[in-house]
């Protein structure tokens, strides 16, 4: 058996979804597993998942905060230190430059700080200004790491990571490390590609391809390639 982990924006849900798909479909029918991998909270992905017919076993999110089963149960979760939310948020919510904060409970945003958090995330209006906000938080709060992606300011466990959850589902469910390959586009996939049979795309930066083991142009170049080592 083998086993893909796979980044959703730019990777999976981009140009050659449908061959994608059955290219994923096809590899599952012969005992394979498929995994998502992504920053975005479910209740942002099911909206995309909703319209592809995609065979994936589970579904890590909120940068491997929360994983989801098949059916959408939770299988793991690591929240933000209950004790450190309220601060965090309020700090972002005083923020001039922030349009909107939420706390994400891994089932939805909200603005209640007594609710678990899985994560916390900021939309400001000018990223620059985020990203000094985003340094000074992460060096407050030692517990906490987090990232600024296109248009958010994302806080998670220092624990958390893509890498961690993909650990984690190998040591309980027996994966053999070997079995397993990554595929991303982004610094939120660094560790993952490093770790484990890591690949990703010519366009991406030299960073990801430095600890990848190459580059390919989609999920099907590299299920082809799985399957030619066989």
């Amino acid at each position: 058996m083998k086993i893909i982990v796979s980044d959703f924006d730019g990777t999976l849900f981009g140009k050659d979804l449908e061959e994608n798909l059955k290219a994923i479909h096809d590899f599952v029918a012969k005992g394979n597993l498929f995994i998502i991998a992504t920053g975005r909270a479910m209740n942002y992905l099911a909206e995309d998942l909703s319209m592809i017919d995609l065979d994936c076993e589970y579904y890590i999110c909120n940068d491997g905060a929360v994983i989801f089963d098949r059916y959408f149960n939770v299988v793991f979760r690591k929240d933000i230190r209950q004790d450190l939310v309220r601060p965090i948020y309020y700090s972002l919510v005083d923020d001039e430059n922030m349009i909107e904060t939420f706390i994400d409970t891994s089932h939805g945003y909200v603005t209640d700080t007594s609710k678990c958090a899985n994560g916390i995330i900021a939309r400001p209006y000018d990223r620059e200004k985020a990203l000094v906000t985003l340094d000074s938080i992460l060096r407050k709060y030692p517990d906490v790491n987090g990232y600024m992606s296109t248009n958010w300011i994302n806080l998670f466990d220092k624990q958390v990571s893509k890498k961690n959850a993909i650990d984690y589902l190998s040591r309980v469910y027996h994966f053999p490390k070997d079995s397993i390959y990554t595929i991303g586009d982004g610094m939120n996939d660094f560790q993952m590609l490093e770790a484990y049979h890591g690949y990703t795309f010519e366009d991406s930066s030299s960073d990801l391809k430095r600890v990848s083991q190459g580059t390919i142009q989609s999920i099907k170049e590299l299920i082809e390639k799985i399957e030619e080592e066989k």
